[in-house]
């Protein structure tokens, strides 16, 4: 099995324009809201559904940001990107489904670190600095859900990943 981040430098090394990356990161935002949306409907346990909702939230923005990136705003990726606080909902028991709400945040974490990577790679393939700037301002948001779903690991499991 090859290693997913590999597996994103080659897709990216077959786009042949910095527009068609941007196309492949629109279908990649559009796919983790409708991922996050499922499993929110899903989840017994609010602290989960709320977490889910919110992703699903984020990944539209970023969305609409690459959409407006493409009409040739590269300051689109200037806004401010708040986290609510998901203490209050962190202290609360997860439900009987445990194991499975905690495999749906492991998928999530994969999701945005991969999601932070693709981004990373975009900025380093940039030729303008304000289009590089761009994508490291979306990988930061993306690096921001990864740190905010490990919260919720950690609390669910008591288990902390390396970041």
């Amino acid at each position: 099995m090859k290693d997913v981040l590999h597996e994103i430098s080659e897709e990216l090394d077959q786009l042949n324009t910095l527009e068609e990356a941007v196309d492949v990161a629109i279908k990649l935002e559009e796919d983790g809201r409708a991922y996050y949306l499922k499993k929110a409907e899903s989840m017994q346990n609010p602290a989960a559904r709320e977490l889910y909702t919110f992703l699903a939230g984020e990944e539209k923005k970023h969305a609409e940001m690459l959409r407006k990136f493409l009409n040739g705003d590269m300051k689109a990726a200037h806004a401010e990107h708040h986290f609510p606080d998901f203490t209050p909902s962190l202290t609360q028991e997860f439900s009987d489904k445990k194991l499975e709400e905690i495999g749906i945040l492991l998928a999530a974490l994969r999701f945005e670190y991969k999601s932070e990577y693709f981004y990373m790679e975009l900025g380093k393939r940039a030729t303008k600095p304000e289009q590089k700037e761009f994508f490291e301002k979306i990988a930061a948001a993306e690096r921001g859900h990864y740190r905010l779903i490990d919260e919720m690991l950690q609390n669910a499991t008591e288990f902390r990943m390396q970041t």
